[in-house]
C-alpha cells in the first residue's frame, strides 16, 4: 500500500518553514531553529517534522480576534503565545482590497507601529519564533520580511523565501475545506496566489525608508536593543 504524500494530508501545516539559511549583504546565513513562519494550526495536528525543534519557545499570531475565535489552538505552557492582530483587512472577514499590493501597502502604511511592537519579541525569545496568520502568506509575508530586511538579509532571498509559499497554497486550502475553515464571504482567487509584485512592492518600500528598514522599524517604535539583540539572534556571532 502506497503512504499518503504529505503533501495531501490535512493534519499537518502546510506552510510551515525555517528561514535559516538566508544570505546576509556579507554572506553570513541565517540560523536555523529561530525565525519560523507558517499556516495557523489546528487541535490534532501531527507534530512538524520540517523544523528543527517543535513547539516553539514563542508564537506570534497575527490573525483577527474573529479567526483566532473560529480556530482556536491551545500552545503548551512552555510555548509563550503572544495574539498580535495585524490588520483586519488581511482577515477574511473584513472588506477586501482590490489586490495583493495594495493589502501589504496598506499594512505598511497603517501597522507599522504593530511590527515594530513585534520585536521585542523576536529579540528576547529563549528559542525559536513562530510567525503565523491563516494562511501564513500575507501578514505573516510582510511582517518577516520587515523583520529579516531589518537586518540586512540580502532583499532576493527575501523575496525568494516569500514565493516558497505558491506550491503550498493548493495543500493549505485542502486543508481549510477538512477543518471546516470559512469566512463570512467568498475569497478572490487571486488572494491565493503568492504574487512576487506584491512583496516586491514591500522590499521596494522598506528599503527605499530615508533610513532603509532598520530605521524603518525604529522610526515606527522599536529599539535600537532589540534590534540588535534580534540581529545577533539570527545571523550568530559577526565574523571578525
Amino acid at each position: 500500500m502506497t503512504a499518503e504524500p504529505l503533501s495531501a494530508r490535512t493534519d499537518r501545516l502546510a506552510n510551515l518553514r525555517d528561514t535559516a539559511g538566508l544570505p546576509f549583504a556579507d554572506g553570513a546565513r541565517t540560523l536555523p531553529g529561530i525565525l519560523y513562519r507558517g499556516d495557523a494550526p489546528y487541535p490534532g495536528d501531527t507534530l512538524p517534522t520540517e523544523v528543527p525543534t517543535w513547539p516553539p519557545a514563542a508564537v506570534l499570531d497575527l490573525r483577527s480576534v474573529g479567526e483566532r475565535e473560529r480556530a482556536p489552538f491551545d500552545w503548551p505552557g512552555r510555548t509563550a503565545a503572544h495574539h498580535r492582530p495585524l490588520h483586519d483587512a488581511a482577515a477574511p472577514t473584513a472588506e477586501l482590497p482590490p489586490d495583493l499590493t495594495t493589502l501589504y501597502d496598506n499594512i505598511v502604511d497603517t501597522a507599522a507601529e504593530r511590527i515594530a511592537g513585534l520585536l521585542p519579541i523576536v529579540a528576547h525569545a529563549d528559542g525559536p519564533v513562530f510567525v503565523h496568520c491563516s494562511a501564513g502568506k500575507d501578514r505573516t509575508g510582510v511582517v518577516v520580511a520587515a523583520l529579516l530586511l531589518a537586518v540586512e538579509v540580502e532583499p532576493s532571498a527575501v523575496i525568494t523565501d516569500y514565493l516558497r509559499t505558491g506550491p503550498n497554497m493548493s495543500p493549505l486550502q485542502s486543508r481549510w475545506k477538512a477543518k471546516g475553515h470559512k469566512g463570512s464571504r467568498p475569497i478572490p482567487d487571486s488572494w491565493l496566489l503568492a504574487p512576487e509584485e506584491a512583496i516586491t512592492s514591500v522590499v521596494d518600500r522598506l528599503l527605499g525608508w530615508p533610513t532603509g528598514p532598520s530605521g524603518w522599524l525604529l522610526d515606527h517604535g522599536a529599539s535600537a536593543s532589540d534590534l540588535q539583540r534580534w540581529r545577533d539572534r539570527l545571523r550568530g556571532p559577526q565574523r571578525a
